[in-house]
């Protein structure tokens, strides 16, 4: 799998989940309580909405535009049927996150 650098590790202490653009497409990468690190799309499958920019509560994200639901650990979407969002490997490599370019297969 080819993986992108696209932050360092510690650029990320103070946040648990920051966004980025990986080849066009918003990615965000979240830290779990246990230190490990994901990658989710963050783009809503209804009209492509910046999920980050609405509310999270409870391990839950709302969509700022028509209030769909995601599950920010699984992609599921909790609201509407919709596929779910895509996942993205996320490495840490001499403290430095590198994401994977392509989504994990599900």
């Amino acid at each position: 799998m080819e993986y992108i650098s696209v932050a360092t590790l510690e650029s990320h202490e103070s946040q648990p989940l920051k966004s980025y653009s990986v080849f066009g497409r918003k990615v965000g990468i979240f830290r779990r309580e246990d230190g490990s690190y994901y990658g989710l799309e963050t783009n809503c499958k209804h009209q492509g909405a910046d999920l980050l920019k609405g509310s999270i509560e409870g391990g839950v994200v709302t969509c700022p535009r028509h209030k769909w639901r995601y599950d920010l650990l699984t992609g599921e979407c909790l609201s509407n049927d919709s596929p779910p969002l895509r996942h993205y490997e996320v490495v840490v490599d001499g403290g430095i996150l590198k994401i994977a370019i392509m989504p994990i297969e599900s």
